[in-house]
């Protein structure tokens, strides 16, 4: 049974519901294409959860779900990061769309001690400032706006989907590129088989899309995640 009509038969008007919204009400609200305001769609989400992993997760599943879906995803992560023998204690991290801090809390308790987070909405940072005084977090739009530093390891784990344009995407990427360090390790999420357009605010992009923006670099085999 595929996941759509898995959730379709689990809750079908919910399911109905959400299909209305992210077709019809969402491309009105906050944009479709090269006009979508990310900001103002992700502020309104994580305004609208809370501490709930379905602001950053998938709506369409419960709190439990999302977080029986988020353990696994953390072992997947430190599984990686383990087999790459990620010094975590001495690396420098970047975390594009650290979000309400889920990996956050898991490279703390790696041991990182040098990390930067950044999102494109500070909804969430007084709460992460708070619980992480150590480390910093910065309001940016990645997909935009240039940052400088470098980083021993950088992630961006489910935000590509959410970048919708090549402009975008080129940009987003080169400021990987300036900010990773020589032998340094990239980790993303999520690449498909088959790219094109979603929803208003999702974007598939394939692994060739991603390798030709990374010309001369090493990549690994990816592996599955989530699904």
């Amino acid at each position: 049974m595929s996941d759509i009509l898995s959730r379709f038969i689990k809750n079908p008007f919910g399911f109905i519901k959400r299909v209305i919204y992210k077709k019809f009400i969402g491309p009105r609200k906050y944009g479709n294409g090269s006009d979508y305001d990310a900001a103002r769609y992700w502020e309104d989400r994580l305004s609208k959860y809370g501490d709930s992993l379905r602001g950053v997760g998938d709506e369409g599943k419960s709190d439990r779900e999302n977080i029986e879906e988020y353990a696994r995803d953390e072992k997947t992560f430190c599984d990686v990061c383990n087999g790459l023998d990620i010094d975590f204690k001495n690396a420098s991290v970047l975390d594009i769309g650290c979000g309400t801090g889920f990996y956050t809390d898991i490279l703390q308790r790696q041991g990182v001690k040098d990390y930067t987070g950044i999102d494109i909405t500070s909804h969430y940072f007084e709460k992460l400032r708070e619980r992480y005084p150590d480390y910093k977090f910065i309001k940016k739009d990645f997909t935009s706006e240039k940052h400088e530093g470098e980083y021993d390891l950088i992630i961006m784990i489910e935000v590509l989907e959410h970048i919708v344009n090549d402009d975008k995407l080129d940009s987003a990427m080169e400021n990987v590129k300036r900010c990773l360090k020589k032998n340094g390790v990239f980790l993303i999420s999520s690449i498909w088989e088959k790219g094109g357009r979603h929803m208003f605010y999702v974007r598939k992009w394939t692994l060739d899309e991603i390798k030709e923006r990374f010309e001369g670099y090493l990549f690994s085999e990816p592996i599955p995640f989530r699904g």
